[in-house]
């Protein structure tokens, strides 16, 4: 919630004050996600498109395909385009394979990963969304999830800012697991994948909550200098 500095005190501050104080406020405003690497797939490859990363497959290839995308979760004006189409394949030889990105988190914290999914009733329906601190070893991050059978209007969400290792770490990396295709053509389509977090320049700026009080409690000051006069 956007909470508005008690400008009634700012008639009894010096100028100086009132300056240092509402700059101070607007840059608590800046303590904002930075997107570290997003991948839209319009250009039909798995490329990054924004920031930087890399994202492998270890899927059959002739299974890694593109269909329609959608808008959900992009940014920085993306078009819906179009999206990661990833097949259950010949006798379902895809279970147990994975989606893999490598993202350095130097100089951010707090990290975040989300993306658009969608199924279909014989693609993959049990996919786990694993982590990794030295990009080799992963570790299952919560429960196996099923996608919905068409794109909702909000991503699925990982929120890793509990994992202190994810943070200011060369080595980051994340994967998807897919299980439980049931035939080869059932699919799963990923969209719009952003791995984002906390820059550490802005980490430390306080809320905007602490700078009202800090305004408040100039105001407190001033008023018993002026009743000491």
């Amino acid at each position: 919630m956007f909470l508005k500095p008690d400008f009634r005190l700012t008639r009894r501050l010096p100028y100086h004050l009132i300056c240092a104080v509402l700059l101070f406020f607007a840059a608590s405003q800046a303590a904002v996600a930075d997107e570290l690497a997003v991948w839209n797939f319009n250009d039909s490859d798995l490329n990054v498109d924004h920031g930087s990363g890399t994202l492998t497959s270890n899927l059959n290839v002739a299974n890694i395909l593109f269909a329609a995308g959608t808008t959900t979760n992009a940014r920085l004006g993306d078009i819906a385009g179009q999206a990661l189409s990833l097949q259950g394949g010949t006798s379902n030889a895809n279970n147990g394979r994975n989606l893999t990105f490598n993202v350095s988190t130097v100089g951010f914290s707090n990290i975040i990963v989300s993306f658009a999914t969608q199924g279909t009733s014989t693609g993959f329906n049990s996919n786990q969304f694993q982590y990794s601190l030295d990009g080799i070893n992963f570790i299952d991050f919560g429960t196996p999830y099923a996608p919905l059978t068409a794109f909702g209007s909000l991503p699925l969400v990982f929120s890793l800012v509990s994992i202190a290792g994810l943070n200011n770490n060369p080595n980051a990396a994340f994967r998807i697991v897919f299980n439980g295709a049931t035939s080869s053509t059932g699919n799963n389509r990923i969209d719009n994948i952003v791995v984002e977090g906390t820059s550490a320049s802005t980490a430390a700026i306080p809320e905007p909550a602490t700078a009202l009080l800090l305004l408040s409690g100039l105001g407190g000051l001033c008023k018993m200098r002026r009743k000491r006069r």
